[in-house]
């Protein structure tokens, strides 16, 4: 893990653990496991067992537990589709070798879902955490390529907040990656500059709940 790299993990407070699924999106969510993108990054994924947090809650449980070489791979596939959708946004050429690695895990053999004896889904594959990846890494290159890639916003209190979603709202009109979080936030520091009373930075107390 690069120094320039926060792992807030270490501090042992649970709140800090908490994973975002706002997105509308699986691989945009798999994204925000590393908040905090335009300051001091926080890595979500500090350990194997936090990337089996992240696929269960992701709604993959796999069989199989992830390993270091799991962990590497699963942030390595995260910032190629992060490159990938943030030069979509600032309309740039994505780097060819980001659409190759793309593409090379879209081509693995994604988890099979499979129905127990109580018509209960799990997820199967030979590789199981691999398997999970491969899915990501598809449903990212379904989205990128699809009209929907129109939608991707970034949330409007950038910098203080780095999170991509999809704005599926009906006038596309949504500007925070949550109301109740960023947006509320920001309107109330906005209202009490208006008032002209003191201000504390909405920074000031960076929260990867928010980011």
């Amino acid at each position: 893990m690069s120094a320039a790299v926060n792992n807030r993990l270490e501090s042992g407070n649970p709140e800090e653990l908490v994973f975002r699924f706002v997105s509308g999106s699986r691989a945009l969510d798999l994204l925000s496991t590393l908040g905090d993108r335009h300051r001091v990054p926080t890595e979500r994924l500090g350990r194997p067992a936090d990337l089996n947090r992240w696929l269960v809650a992701a709604g993959l449980p796999v069989s199989a537990r992830a390993g270091r070489h799991d962990l590497d791979d699963a942030r390595r596939l995260r910032e190629t589709v992060n490159r990938l959708t943030r030069a979509l946004l600032a309309g740039e050429t994505p780097r060819p070798d980001d659409v190759r690695e793309l593409n090379d895990w879209a081509r693995r053999p994604p988890l099979a879902p499979q129905a127990d004896p109580s018509l209960v889904r799990h997820w199967t594959g030979e590789r199981p955490v691999q398997a999970a990846l491969a899915l990501i890494a598809r449903e990212a290159a379904e989205l990128l390529t699809s009209h929907e890639r129109a939608l991707i916003r970034e949330c409007a209190a950038a910098p203080n907040c780095s999170l991509l979603y999809l704005d599926r709202s009906r006038a596309h009109r949504r500007r925070w990656c949550q109301m109740d979080k960023c947006g509320s936030r920001v309107k109330m520091t906005s209202y009490r500059r208006r008032l002209g009373t003191a201000v504390e930075p909405i920074d000031a107390t960076p929260s990867p709940a928010h980011t």
